[in-house]
């Protein structure tokens, strides 16, 4: 049995990570540690965690672990993951990884001292769409790729918004934040680095509500992204090649749609061809309604793989080197809105710009 501590209670932790992890097996959370009191108290009540503690360093002191889950804001992931890895735990942490290239080199410099498992937790990895997608684009089901879109949309309510997501250079904001999803997301559907990014975006009463962005591969497809942390939660996307396109939407059971090049998707031949992938699609996504839908279950599918991981000694699917990768996107993409030009991530800022503010 793993025994995992949340290092954080935050929205995330109580409403995704948590009833994530009930109900798998050979793992247990033992305990949870977070500065706020009140809150502590709370989502240990809520989830019967016994041990409780208001910092790293106690609990790691204080707890028998197997494994922490590096679950607080950004800025300060180093802080806890570089004394969990000292301690020899496996860590899972969530995006991004960190705020600047030097702090993810320190956590890749401990953890290759170490035999642990260390997993960033893009959990849309796991998505029930997002997989199959992976599988036929593999295939080469599109042939030979030419361009990629995503939208991503995630809502954020001002009411109770912890200030740190209000600011890009503490982790917060479409181009940050939720920007490190679509990038990490976009490597692992196209199979290449993401090259030059160029990046606008637009404040309001927070930093980058919304962004978008047009992007490079190594391999030479085009992407683009529109992201907005302001309007209706939604992500889609689509890949582009000479033999057809694949179309994705994750907020639906029967999301995902292929069409062959020349065919025209608003066809009566079109959509009769889509009603035995749709009927088949449903019974899944349908059954996934009932835990909180497919969004939802991408974490239960990702901390069950990094059991796995852990557990039989196997490579985990999202590693520190992927995190940097999606990072680095991020961070020539807030250098590209800052100084309004195109930005190759190898010539990029090593950390976060701050917004300049009137």
């Amino acid at each position: 049995m793993i025994r995992l501590a949340f290092v954080g209670a935050g929205a995330v932790v109580e409403e995704e990570h948590l009833p994530a992890v009930q109900g798998l097996r050979d793992i247990r959370v033992v305990a949870v540690a977070d500065p706020d009191p009140a809150r502590l108290e709370r989502v240990a009540d809520r989830f019967r965690i016994r041990h409780r503690f208001r910092d790293v360093d106690a609990l790691l002191a204080g707890a028998e672990l197997d494994a922490v889950a590096v679950c607080v804001p950004a800025g300060v992931h180093r802080q806890v993951a570089l004394p969990a890895l000292a301690a020899g735990k496996h860590v899972l942490i969530e995006k991004p990884p960190c705020l600047s290239l030097d702090d993810i080199d320190a956590m890749i410099s401990a953890a290759q001292g170490t035999q642990a498992k260390v997993m960033v937790g893009y959990h849309m990895r796991w998505h029930r769409l997002v997989r199959r997608a992976a599988a036929l684009l593999r295939s080469n089901v599109v042939g030979p790729l030419e361009s990629v879109r995503i939208v991503w949309y995630g809502p954020r309510d001002d009411a109770n918004l912890p200030p740190w997501r209000a600011r890009r250079d503490l982790g917060g904001g479409a181009l940050v934040e939720t920007a490190v999803d679509p990038f990490d997301l976009l490597r692992f559907l196209i199979g290449a680095e993401i090259e030059e990014i160029f990046a606008l975006s637009r404040s309001g009463r927070r930093d980058d509500e919304a962004a978008v962005m047009s992007a490079v591969f190594a391999n030479g497809v085009l992407g683009s992204a529109a992201l907005s942390e302001r309007t209706t939660e939604d992500i889609e996307f689509e890949v582009c090649g000479l033999g057809g396109r694949l179309r994705v939407s994750c907020a639906r059971a029967e999301g995902l749609a292929l069409y062959a090049s020349g065919t025209n998707p608003a066809s009566p031949r079109s959509r009769l061809r889509r009603i035995p992938d749709v009927l088949a699609a449903l019974p899944r996504g349908l059954a996934n309604l009932r835990t909180g839908g497919d969004f939802k279950v991408s974490y239960r599918q990702q901390w069950r793989h990094f059991v796995d991981a852990i557990t039989h000694n196997t490579p985990v699917g999202c590693t520190l080197q992927d995190g940097r990768a999606a990072l680095q996107t991020a961070l020539a993409a807030v250098q590209s809105a800052a100084e309004h030009r195109p930005v190759r991530l190898a010539a990029a800022a090593r950390a976060i710009v701050p917004l300049a503010h009137a």
